[in-house]
């Protein structure tokens, strides 16, 4: 969670000067060739490449990471994280909706707070006023939906066939229709880094993606999706204290309201693990 955390910083720090499209690409292509070394050990077979996974693959790497990126263009790190820190209460509702999971009352009271968290970040922050962060704002959430509906339904394929092939084949499944839309996009970006951005982008696809992700599905393996999600509640800490310290953002008070409703809703939510 610490890993992911810290995404939403260095995507941030990445798209203020670079095209979020070759980022996406670069950083993602770079993250799959990590896995390489291990084809030894993924054996990607016929039976593990079905349409469930490639629809996993779509979902969580292009359905996340696209809207998540051009979304960071537009709302501070900090914000963004705190907005991806809904994706536990997503991928609650989901279980409850596809996985049949009970709808309980903290669940259901936790959704309620932290729509109304989501609500303060967006009239106090002046999200709602200003038609570029509101954009952001709503592509980040959205892109939380993504991975909320991802971790639901990969769950099943990793308990199959384990967390590194799935992570893998997710991976590659998801980077492939990218590197044919961003061709241009990738060789535009690579030349105007500097070498701190290449540095940033290395990280990136080596952390989040490549362990984190690795950690995640092995996670999701051992315990329910709803449980797991609880761990993201990491997530805005990291984001907030990181945009501060490494961006210089400043973090209003209507930041902090809001994210603590959310952060509220999210520990109302998790009563419903220990019923």
């Amino acid at each position: 969670m610490v890993l992911w955390g810290l995404a939403p910083v260095a995507t941030r720090f990445l798209v203020l000067t670079s095209d979020p499209l070759g980022v996406i690409a670069i950083r993602l292509s770079f993250a799959s060739l990590c896995f390489a070394p291990l084809l030894p050990w993924i054996k990607p077979t016929r039976e593990s490449v079905s349409w469930p996974m490639i629809v996993c693959g779509l979902v969580g790497i292009v359905g996340y990471n696209v809207p998540m990126t051009y979304g960071i263009q537009h709302v501070q790190a900090g914000l963004a994280g705190v907005l991806l820190a809904t994706e536990p209460l997503w991928i609650a509702v989901l279980s409850v909706v596809f996985l049949k999971e009970k709808l309980t009352r903290p669940l259901l009271l936790g959704l309620l707070v932290a729509f109304a968290g989501v609500v303060t970040l967006s009239v106090g922050g002046g999200i709602a006023f200003d038609p570029s962060m509101l954009a952001g704002a709503g592509l980040v959430l959205f892109g939380a939906f993504m991975w909320g509906v991802y971790s639901v339904a990969v769950a099943p394929l990793v308990r199959r066939f384990g967390a590194l092939r799935v992570s893998a084949v997710t991976l590659w499944i998801g980077t492939a229709p990218l590197l044919v839309f961003s061709v241009r996009a990738m060789v535009t970006t690579g030349s105007n880094l500097t070498p701190t951005a290449w540095l940033v982008l290395f990280l990136y696809g080596l952390g989040p993606h490549l362990v984190g992700m690795l950690l995640w599905n092995y996670g999701l393996s051992k315990v329910p999706s709803s449980r797991a999600g609880l761990l993201l509640n990491l997530y805005p800490v990291v984001s907030v204290a990181a945009g501060v310290a490494l961006l210089g953002e400043h973090v209003d008070a209507a930041t902090l309201i809001g994210g603590g409703i959310v952060l509220l809703g999210l520990a109302m939510s998790q009563l419903r693990a220990r019923e």
